[in-house]
């Protein structure tokens, strides 16, 4: 990827040279060793109800990257470099556009966590993801982007400071971001300019979090402001004293929280509940240097770290994430989210604007305040004694440092200082001056304040309140509860709940409510579902404009526009958009939308009129810029519509839309792309931003410029000729000019792509591509492309009837198979999607997650094992080239006994796991174990204690590392224990039933009804602790019983869905009352519940391994 410097000459310049000299920016190749990742999955990941960072895991309308390799190369990167005498930052577009160093030249200390290497690990929302630097993360937690080419361009700024810019448009939302980074002459600032803009008609949520990384060691400290005195999780479901408390949540054990060092248990994020500072801070006192991030706290009001910690689980995290380049953690911070996941509303044609820096600090220790001048740290350091420290973002000459006591002044000194050059002192003060009363501050020669800190006296406070958490929806007593409980679901884009069983509840209650009908009204305009979205925005006016009543709220008014306007029935759009513009709320998009319409009909005057009509509201909309600048050209009004773009790409350097108008505008038809092209992200996005941009002339009838784009766009190549979309979109477009043979032809085109990749999920998509199955009957592929995207807007029904008309025309369509085969088993119908999966294998025996999803589905409905070994022992060489499709198949080894070939396959492979995963490390176990369990029963029992040992390893090439509670398998320590008792080994057999007894489950939800409270129980027993045992196992019988009673749930807050679905724990809940029915010799009726428990859920290899043998 290689771009062309970017300078607008009227900045150039008015650029003094001296400022021009001391900031560089240089775009230069820099080589890495990175290991490389496979070809993302052609298969359409549809969502079905993943937790991914404590919300929805959605892959579509992004490809899986989850391919990770151990083959590691040299690869050249095209890095961008801001440069000034204090600090050198090193930008990689290739990367999601993350920071990936930023160097305190003067003292040569990383700011940020700097990767010698790139290596991929399974934390991204898509996959791959890698650690370090920066990460920008909007409008979810690790973007889907993040390790994917993104967009970006430099700028020479009229102050000298000079700016890469990198952003994209998200393409779930089709939100748009844009990130500055900016270095300034003669300061130590890594500024961030965040632009986040709303190009859509509807309200979003979002999520904003910087993901900076910091190196660490025993010597690192993590700094909330002095003032904090609590902490909170994700979610806010737990609450922490701040600084001392548990680095291990239950343990009773208090630390002191800031050190990295002291987490030597477990892993842990803790969010800073602290608003009211605006700085966060890292310190290494060993290198004597640390970085401060400092923004306005009402804004930027989200303080957090996250660190694996100093245990062996984060060794073998630090071992999959970099080769060489040591421990990490993260210093968060978040705007307009204080929490993960921690979600804000956001206007349609809103544009949202912060600033952020960081600077890198030195010598002065643990800092007490910070700011964009200067940081400041204060602190007793014996009992006579303070330590006073500044460091300077800039140079200042004759600055004043004082200390006082109330109106004394205890120390005052005229210095010198800048970045390179800090103040320290250690100072008398008696013991008897109380810190509380002690004022240090730095002024500048004329006076003015830099920065200051008075030492803070907290008051002792209870913990805040945790989040209550939704409760069933037959609980909430009102109708408005349920309202904002469906509310916070949408909001928070919950994975475990789904609003519309809260909105429904409401209106079985209330059918006229408006609040909830207008929020249901939306949610079904946002999938597409015209019909019943304008059936309840209808409902929503009925009491609010009944007797002939103006409304208040006129947000049904906007959203009927909308849905008319997407179906074409435009009148009643514009009558439905005026009402909507009564009152400020949605003037702004409204007008925006009549302006399009008036634009359709060819009334440019007119549209010109109302576009201006929605800046007088709305003046910072990029779109709405961008279209009078359009009309503007179109009407012979040029030197307005340049001005026009020159503040579009102000508000927005990345935006291509006003790119393409400016080249437009200066006679140079859409040539842009040639020069842009060089600075565009990934090739999928590419194409969708390419796409975005010709709607925003069809929305206005610009059919001729929207064609023109598209036709440039295949001139250039890649990756648009390989692109389907293109060309519906381009006959489409066609059709609407009248030139039906040129739409037919670019639809053949279309139908003759490869399908790898094409996802659709715009709206506007279903009309075009409904438009080319009614006028292009031949055509297999339009219809599987419709069906994708009904599928992903939940629209399921229509996307299956979709796939079957694709089958119809081309019953040889693999992909359209394996998508009926998925559809019909969330649907419930086996036999169907057994069917729909054997036909895609029959035309496509090379695609592995084919094979893993047909053998769960296999296995779902009690197809032999042996049957589903030899089919996926066929296709052997299939199988081996994905990690879930061989975990298929160790499982089945488990299944069938041959113990050995799965146990030789996890020796050799290297398996890649998912962050929040580990099912791998399980079969290893269920491997050692079952092997275990037959030597003893063959009465080999020195050889099954080999077994059981080995069961207790964390082999590094299975990527999980030993968990805090030490990860001991108290099923296997027991059983070691028996092995023992029949040598004759009592002292040994003791020692394994004592481990058996102590042992904790290794998941990170320590709960009782688990299949390791019943092995503790068993081996307490077994040492002669009698009451201990029974009195757990009827508290672990009572647990259960309460649960299957009615008390079974899942965590609506879990950050990656680890307590499984709720099918999933009561098939657990029956096999752990089995297990304790055959533990009680009842194994008539254990056995019934141990094949229920199979029956839920056929993944339960134990229960499979109890019923059949002697427990």
């Amino acid at each position: 990827m290689k771009n062309t410097l970017l300078l607008g000459l009227s900045l150039l310049l008015s650029v003094p040279q001296l400022s021009a000299q001391t900031v560089k920016v240089t775009e230069k190749p820099l080589v890495l060793p990175t290991y490389e990742i496979g070809a993302p999955d052609v298969n359409p990941i549809f969502f079905t109800g993943r937790v991914y960072q404590g919300a929805q895991g959605h892959i579509y309308p992004y490809p899986l990257y989850d391919i990770l390799t151990d083959e590691k190369i040299d690869k050249t990167y095209d890095a961008v470099y801001l440069d000034n005498e204090y600090v050198n930052v090193c930008v990689l577009p290739e990367i999601g556009g993350r920071i990936l160093s930023a160097t305190d030249k003067t003292n040569n200390y990383e700011i940020f966590y700097r990767q010698t290497g790139i290596k991929p690990a399974l934390i991204g929302m898509l996959g791959a993801w890698l650690s370090g630097g920066v990460e920008w993360n909007i409008p979810h937690h690790h973007r889907p982007s993040s390790y994917m080419p993104i967009d970006w361009k430099i700028e020479e700024n009229k102050d000298g400071s000079k700016t890469i810019w990198v952003g994209e448009m998200e393409l779930r939302h089709r939100m748009k971001w844009s990130v500055g980074v900016t270095v300034y002459p003669n300061r130590s600032w890594v500024e961030a300019r965040v632009k986040i803009i709303n190009r859509t008609p509807f309200v979003q949520s979002i999520l904003y979090w910087a993901n900076v990384s910091v190196h660490c060691n025993k010597d690192y400290e993590v700094i909330f402001p002095p003032a904090t005195q609590f902490g909170t999780d994700h979610s806010k479901v737990y609450f922490t004293k701040w600084p001392m408390g548990e680095a291990v949540r239950g343990s009773g054990n208090d630390v002191e929280l800031a050190w990295w060092k002291n987490y030597t248990g477990n892993s842990r994020s803790i969010f800073a509940w602290n608003f009211e500072d605006d700085f966060l801070a890292g310190y290494d006192h060993g290198k004597q240097a640390g970085t401060v991030h400092v923004a306005n706290h009402h804004i930027v009001n989200g303080k957090k770290f996250f660190l694996w910690g100093n245990n062996p689980s984060a060794e073998m995290w630090n071992k999959m994430l970099s080769d060489k380049d040591g421990h990490y953690l993260e210093l968060m911070v978040g705007a307009y989210s204080d929490n993960q996941p921690d979600y804000s509303w956001v206007g349609p044609g809103e544009t949202r604007e912060f600033v952020q820096r960081w600077y890198g600090i030195r010598d002065i220790g643990s800092v007490k305040n910070a700011n964009d001048d200067a940081a400041v740290n204060l602190e007793r350091r014996a009992p006579d004694k303070v330590f006073l420290g500044f460091n300077a973002t800039t140079k200042y000459t004759d600055a004043k440092v004082l200390l006082k006591q109330g109106g004394n002044v205890l120390f005052e000194k005229v210095i010198s200082i800048d970045p390179a050059t800090p103040f320290t002192a250690t100072l008398p003060v008696p013991k008897t001056v109380k810190d509380a009363d002690l004022y240090a501050v730095l002024l500048d020669k004329q006076g003015n304040e830099l920065v200051a800190y008075q030492p803070v006296e907290l008051d002792n406070k209870e913990l805040p309140s945790v989040v209550e958490g939704t409760k069933p929806v037959k609980e909430y007593q009102t109708v408005e509860e349920l309202y904002y409980a469906g509310l916070r679901v949408d909001q928070f884009h919950n994975a475990r709940l789904n609003a519309m069983d809260f909105y429904n509840e409401a209106l079985s209650r209330d059918s006229l409510d408006s609040r909830v009908n207008t929020v249901v009204g939306i949610r079904y305009a946002k999938a597409g579902q015209w019909d019943l979205a304008e059936k309840h925005l209808k409902r929503a006016l009925v009491r609010p404009a009944k007797d002939y009543t103006v409304v208040k709220d006129p947000e049904p008014h906007y959203y009927l526009g909308l849905i008319y306007q997407m179906q074409g029935r435009y009148k009643e759009a514009a009558d439905q958009y005026w009402k909507a513009t009564w009152y400020p709320t949605f003037q702004h998009s409204a007008y925006l939308a009549l302006a399009q319409l008036s634009g359709l009909k060819g009334n440019l005057p007119e549209a010109l009129a109302l576009v201006d009509q929605s800046l007088a509201v709305g003046g910072r909309d990029t779109k709405a810029l961008t279209l009078k600048a359009y009309l503007l050209r179109k009407l012979g009004q040029a030197d307005e519509a340049a001005k026009l773009l020159e503040l579009v790409m102000e508000i927005d350097p990345l935006d291509y839309w006003s790119m393409s108008e400016q080249s437009l505008l200066n006679g140079n038809g859409v040539n842009f792309l040639d020069k842009a092209e060089k600075q565009r992200g990934e090739g999928i996005i590419r194409v969708q931003e390419l796409l975005e941009m010709s709607l925003e002339y069809a929305h206005v009838g610009a059919y001729a410029e929207a064609t023109h784009l598209l036709d440039k766009a295949l001139q250039i190549g890649e990756p648009y000729i390989s692109s389907p979309l293109v060309y519906y979109y381009m006959g489409y477009y066609d059709l609407q000019s009248g030139n039906k043979e040129a739409a037919l032809a670019q639809w053949k085109k279309a139908s003759s792509l490869s399908t790898d990749w094409c996802f659709p999920f715009r709206l506007e998509e279903i009309n075009i591509l409904n438009t080319v199955c009614s006028e292009s009957v031949a055509d297999a592929r339009a219809p599987y492309y419709l069906g994708n995207l009904y599928y992903f807007l939940g629209q399921k029904e229509k996307g299956m009837v979709c796939w079957e008309q694709a089958v119809s025309k081309d019953t040889q369509f693999a992909q359209a198979w394996r998508n009926l085969g998925f559809g019909y088993n969330r649907q419930n119908e086996p036999g169907k999607a057994i069917a729909g999966y054997e036909k895609a294998i029959a035309f496509n025996n090379k695609d592995p997650r084919i094979f893993q999803e047909l053998d769960i589905l296999y296995e779902k409905n009690k197809k032999p094992a042996t049957e589903r070994l030899a089919i996926l022992e066929q296709n052997i060489q299939t199988v081996m080239k994905h990690d879930e499709a061989v975990m298929r198949l160790l499982t089945l080894y488990n299944e069938t006994g041959a113990y050995d070939k799965a146990i030789d396959i996890m020796a050799n492979r290297h398996f890649h796991v998912w962050e929040g995963g580990g099912e791998i490390h399980d079969i290893y176990v269920d491997s050692h174990l079952l092997k275990g369990m037959d030597l003893l029963k063959s009465g080999k029992q020195k050889e099954a204690i080999s077994e059981f040992e080995v069961a207790d390893l964390y082999p590094e090439n299975l990527e999980v590392g030993r968990p805090e509670t030490g990860g001991h398998s108290a099923k296997g320590y027991y059983y070691m224990g028996k092995a023992y008792q029949a040598l004759g080994n009592k002292k040994k057999a003791k020692e394994c039933f004592e481990i058996a007894a102590n042992s904790q489950v290794r998941r990170r939800r320590v709960q009782l009804a688990s299949e390791n409270t019943l092995f503790n129980a068993l081996a307490m027993g077994e040492t002669g602790r009698m009451a201990e045992s029974k009195d757990l196992l009827q508290k672990l019988s009572a647990e259960i019983d309460g649960q299957l009673a009615g008390r079974v749930s899942v965590d609506a807050y879990s950050k990656f869905g680890e307590d499984g679905s709720k099918d999933e724990r009561i098939a657990n809940l029956n096999y752990l009352k089995g297990l304790l029915e055959c533990a009680n010799g009842n194994d008539s009726s254990g056995k019934a519940l141990l094949q229920k428990a199979i029956d839920l859920n056929p993944n339960l290899i134990w229960a499979k391994q109890f019923l059949n043998h002697t427990f």
